[in-house]
């Protein structure tokens, strides 16, 4: 039963006979009926938020075949350089740690509804009708969905709508644990459009907030790749020294080695 019938079925009960003539067995059904309807509006409310997260963990899917099928043809004509393929490894890795996170907080969500009322939320399934569930689609935005739809620009050469997508994110979320991924992918995307100081500047921006994050090492050599573009080879050269001496195991390191000996020889 729709919560929106309780107060209209509460009147017409009051109104069809005496106040005094109601039994007090009538009062009882008809509180019972109230705390099950606010039940099952508390229960739809889960059920909206659930249904909001699962369309982001499709969405975020979506993004991942997109790259796969981009990696594939990359790797068929033999064209992808190792240090798009390192790129592709490190989103790859953020892309599912969150969506194991995610369907972890679904699963502890969806545990925690009371079994003794699923029966009901299934009954007043029947009896909303279908302006009811039209309501769903005006959803909380699940805030990863900002930062994967930026992503999604970044892989598709939109860097200007993925500049503005991951700022989007940054201002909404400082606090979230993407917002220095955020950060990096930003310098990725001005690295692209060779507008190498705005590069610098945002690695240094990352490098300053999130000095011991783990994107430190990808903007260390992402900043020395930038300075060497720029003609500014001893200075670019030293950041790559710093990289390899702050990070020697990381795969950066390994890159900016070999970086170093391009220049070298």
């Amino acid at each position: 039963m729709k919560p929106s019938v309780i107060p209209a079925l509460l009147t017409l009960l009051l109104l069809g006979s005496p106040l005094q003539a109601v039994k007090k067995d009538t009062r009882l059904i008809l509180d019972e009926i109230q705390k099950l309807a606010e039940t099952v509006a508390a229960l739809d409310n889960k059920i909206n938020i659930m249904a909001t997260e699962l369309a982001g963990l499709k969405r975020k899917s979506d993004i991942s075949e997109e790259r796969i099928g981009a990696m594939s043809r990359n790797q068929a004509d033999m064209s992808q350089s190792r240090e798009n393929l390192l790129l592709s490894m490190q989103f790859f890795k953020e892309e599912l740690n969150d969506i194991k996170n995610s369907l972890n907080r679904l699963n502890d969500r969806i545990m925690n509804i009371p079994t003794t009322t699923m029966g009901a939320v299934a009954n007043s399934a029947d009896t909303i009708p279908s302006s009811g569930r039209a309501n769903e689609t005006s959803l909380t935005q699940d805030p990863s969905s900002i930062y994967y739809a930026a992503y999604s620009d970044y892989i598709k050469e939109n860097f200007d709508l993925a500049i503005e997508g991951f700022r989007q994110f940054i201002r909404n979320y400082p606090e979230s644990g993407l917002a220095d991924n955020s950060l990096y992918w930003i310098g990725e995307c001005y690295y692209a459009k060779k507008k190498y100081q705005d590069a610098i500047n945002t690695f240094n921006e990352l490098l300053s907030q999130y000095k011991d994050g783990d994107k430190a090492p990808a903007a260390f050599l992402k900043k020395g790749y930038a300075l060497l573009e720029m003609g500014r080879q001893s200075e670019g050269v030293g950041i790559l020294k710093e990289l390899i001496s702050r990070f020697p195991l990381s795969e950066e390191s390994s890159l900016a080695q070999q970086k170093i000996k391009e220049f070298n020889e």
